[in-house]
C-alpha cells in the first residue's frame, strides 16, 4: 500500500515538474522569437526616438559663414525642429515704370514679369522687394523711353500678388517721382492688394508661427542718411523682441563694391550698415547700384549691399564704355551680359531667431521686362563675381 502511495505521489509531483519546467522553456523560446504579448515598439524602440527627439529639440543651429553661403551645397536642416525654421526671400530693385510699365499696358498683362520666378518666390515665408516706382492710376504716361521720372500702373500688383510679395519696402529714389501723393497713392494700391510697405515712417511687421519680423527701410540716395532717427527706429523694434530687417537704398550706381556717390549719395554704405547693425538690425536687404555686390559679415549679422536688377528695362549690351558720350554699352561690367541685367535672389533662413543659411540664385532679365533664372554658365561667372567681391570686403574689413 505505501508503495503504491509513494508511486503515486512521485508520478505527480514528476508530472508537475516535468509541467513546470515545460513552461519555462517556453517562455524562454517566446522571448527569444520576439513573440512576447508586450508591445515591442512601444517598450524599446519608443524611448530611442523621444531621446532622439530630445537631442533635436536641444541641438544648436547651424553657425553662418561667408564660405557656406557660396559653398556648392547649402547648409543641411535635416534633423532640426521644423517649426523654428523660417524663411525670407528678398529681390533686387523691381522697378515697374518706363519700358516695364509700357510693355504690360500695351500687352494688358501685369503679371509676366514675374511669371518666371514666381513659383520660387512664393516659396518662403515671407517675401521682400523694393518698389523703385510709385504706381499711379491717373498722369502716368506709358511711353517706351529712357525718362527718369518713374511711375507705374497700379495693376502691377497683380503681379506682385502672383508673386507672393508681403512686403514692398519703399524708401527710395524714384518712389517720391510724382511726390507724397503718389507715395500715398501707391500705398493705398499696395493695401488693396493685401500688401505690406515700409519706408518713411512705415514699419510692416510679419509674425511666422509666433515670432515677429519687422520690416524698415531707409533711403541714403539723394538725402543724407538720418542716424539718429535711424537707430531710435531700429532700437524700438529690437527692444519689443522682434526680428528686425532693415532695407536700405544707397551709394554709388552700377559698380561690385559698396561706395559712396559724392553729390548723389553722400553716406559710405559701409558705414551706414555698421550703424544699422550696431542700432540692433538683424539682417540688411541693401540695393540701388543696378549690380551685384558682395556681402559683409559683420558682427555676427549679414550686410548684403546690393541685390542687382531684378524687374528693369536697363537692357545695356556687354560692351564696355569707351568715354562719357558712349551710350550704347554697359555702363558696370560686361560679363556674357552687362551687370545691370544681372541679379540675384536671397533666400535667407533663421532658425529662431538667427540667421542660419543663405542662399543666393542668379537672374538675367531678357526681353526689356523679364528676369529668368540665369543658365549655369551665366550664374557659375555672377556667382563667382559675388564672392569675389565678398572676399575684398572681407579683406578691407580685416
Amino acid at each position: 500500500m505505501k508503495d503504491r502511495d509513494f508511486a503515486s505521489i512521485f508520478a505527480f509531483a514528476t508530472f508537475w515538474v516535468v509541467i513546470a519546467i515545460g513552461c519555462w522553456l517556453g517562455l524562454r523560446i517566446v522571448h527569444a522569437m520576439g513573440w512576447t504579448g508586450t508591445d515591442q515598439s512601444n517598450s524599446q524602440p519608443a524611448p530611442a526616438i523621444s531621446t532622439a527627439h530630445r537631442s533635436v529639440s536641444r541641438r544648436s543651429p547651424p553657425q553662418l559663414s561667408l564660405a557656406s553661403i557660396f559653398a556648392p551645397q547649402p547648409v543641411s536642416l535635416a534633423g532640426y525642429d521644423r517649426r523654428k525654421i523660417r524663411t525670407l526671400i528678398a529681390t533686387g530693385d523691381v522697378i515697374p515704370a518706363r519700358t516695364v510699365n509700357y510693355q504690360m499696358v500695351t500687352r494688358n498683362d501685369f503679371t509676366a514679369p514675374f511669371r518666371p520666378t514666381a513659383a520660387y518666390l512664393r516659396t518662403a515665408d515671407m517675401t521682400l522687394i523694393n518698389l523703385e516706382s510709385p504706381l499711379i492710376g491717373a498722369g502716368c504716361r506709358v511711353a517706351n523711353d529712357t525718362t527718369m521720372t518713374f511711375c507705374g500702373d497700379p495693376r502691377f500688383v497683380q503681379g506682385l500678388q502672383l508673386a507672393g510679395v508681403d512686403t514692398a519696402c519703399t524708401a527710395n529714389n524714384h518712389i517720391g517721382n510724382y511726390g507724397n501723393e503718389g507715395i500715398q497713392e501707391t500705398w493705398s494700391h499696395l493695401r488693396a492688394a493685401h500688401i505690406g510697405f515700409c519706408g518713411y515712417g512705415s514699419v510692416d511687421h510679419k509674425t511666422v508661427r509666433g515670432l515677429r519680423f519687422a520690416f524698415l527701410a531707409f533711403n541714403c540716395v539723394g538725402f543724407p542718411f538720418d542716424y539718429t532717427l535711424a537707430r531710435r527706429q531700429i532700437a524700438a523694434e529690437h527692444r519689443a523682441g522682434n526680428v528686425v530687417i532693415v532695407s536700405v537704398h544707397w551709394g554709388k550706381e552700377y559698380v561690385a563694391l559698396p561706395q559712396a556717390a559724392p553729390g548723389v549719395a553722400n553716406d559710405d554704405p559701409r558705414r551706414v550698415a555698421h550703424w544699422i547693425i550696431d542700432s540692433g538690425a538683424d539682417l540688411i536687404i541693401g540695393n540701388h547700384p543696378h549690380h551685384v555686390q558682395g556681402v559683409e559679415w559683420y558682427h555676427h549679422r549679414l550686410i548684403t549691399y546690393a541685390h542687382g536688377n531684378f524687374i528693369f528695362d536697363q537692357m545695356f549690351p556687354a560692351r564696355e564704355c569707351v568715354n562719357d558720350s558712349d551710350h550704347n554699352c554697359c555702363p558696370g561690367d560686361g560679363n556674357r551680359f552687362c551687370s545691370t541685367r544681372e541679379g540675384v535672389v536671397g533666400a535667407y533662413t533663421f532658425y529662431g531667431r538667427r540667421l542660419v543659411r543663405v542662399r543666393y540664385r542668379p537672374v538675367v532679365i531678357y526681353d526689356w521686362w523679364q528676369p529668368r533664372w540665369a543658365d549655369p554658365a551665366s550664374a557659375r561667372i555672377i556667382m563667382q563675381h559675388m564672392q569675389a567681391a565678398t572676399q575684398q570686403l572681407a579683406h578691407r574689413h580685416g
